[in-house]
């Protein structure tokens, strides 16, 4: 909802879980071969010689990093694309690596988080944990990666997100960013600690739709600062604001999703209402 940047820089996030649910079943079998089936395509690899490529790099790195005893029948379906972002990516890691631990019968909540992460950030080269600890967790949060820090916040104003029809990965948009300040630190320090007011301000505001929405489109405008505007998104966003009390991108931009606050209790025409899922990872053993 909030920080997005700035929390890689150990500035405070926002983050929400959406009730749009990822689902995996892994079923072991006798061999030492790995199949993987999702909407993305399928995939066969064995135990004894995992390469991590894509489309399927964040599954693979999860099975090199926590290599099964056997091998596994993996299907992945999921309530909504990955390519519209909303944090799939780390979804999909908390999925397998808590079924794999369950299998072996470990409690998946110990080092959940940590490896997780690890996970992500080999395969991103970066990674702030807030998208994993979103999925862990469930709920709305208020959330730090350094040092981590976690609390619950309640919500009490109708949001909606709409997708903007394209998604840049995130690594690239970091990249873009950082880029775009290596001449100019200071600056970035300077809209870093902005971004982390206005985090934490909008962490006091999560039960007044108006004061939310304001919020949402002072955020725009600190990401259009971060440069992941363009005149497109802008153009999306603006349709989106005018039916609305407030808008932003919710992602690290060039692409994504919006998010924002209802007004009148109608959402923007093309999004669609979000429901948060107070419920985080579940795993279930047949």
């Amino acid at each position: 909802m909030f920080g997005e940047h700035s929390v890689l820089r150990g500035k405070h996030a926002i983050v929400l879980a959406i009730e749009k649910r990822l689902h995996i079943t892994l079923e072991p079998t006798k061999t030492r071969t790995i199949s993987i089936n999702s909407s993305l395509g399928h995939h066969v690899t064995s135990l004894d010689r995992i390469v991590v490529q894509p489309p399927f790099q964040y599954v693979l790195q999860t099975l090199q990093d926590f290599r099964p005893s056997t091998g596994l029948n993996i299907t992945i379906t999921s309530d909504m694309p990955a390519t519209m972002g909303f944090g799939t990516s780390a979804a999909v890691v908390v999925s397998l690596l808590g079924g794999l631990m369950a299998l072996r019968g470990n409690d998946w909540t110990d080092q959940l988080f940590k490896n997780v992460l690890q996970i992500v950030q080999k395969v991103q080269g970066m990674g702030s944990g807030a998208d994993v600890m979103a999925s862990i967790k469930g709920g709305v949060s208020l959330y730090r990666a350094h040092p981590t820090f976690y609390r619950s916040l309640p919500v009490e104003v109708d949001l909606f997100a709409a997708y903007s029809g394209s998604k840049t990965p995130t690594a690239e948009v970091v990249k873009h960013v950082a880029g775009r300040f290596s001449a100019f630190p200071d600056l970035l320090k300077s809209l870093d600690d902005a971004n982390d007011e206005l985090t934490l301000q909008a962490a006091k505001c999560l039960t007044n739709g108006k004061a939310l929405g304001d919020l949402f489109n002072t955020s725009a405008g600190l990401m259009e600062a971060f440069g992941v505007h363009t005149p497109g998104l802008s153009k999306f966003l603006w349709g989106l604001r005018e039916q609305s009390y407030g808008v932003k991108l919710s992602g690290s931009g060039l692409g994504d999703c919006a998010i924002g606050a209802v007004k009148n209790q109608t959402c923007p025409e093309g999004s669609f209402p979000i429901v948060v899922s107070e419920q985080g990872l579940t795993v279930e053993i047949a």
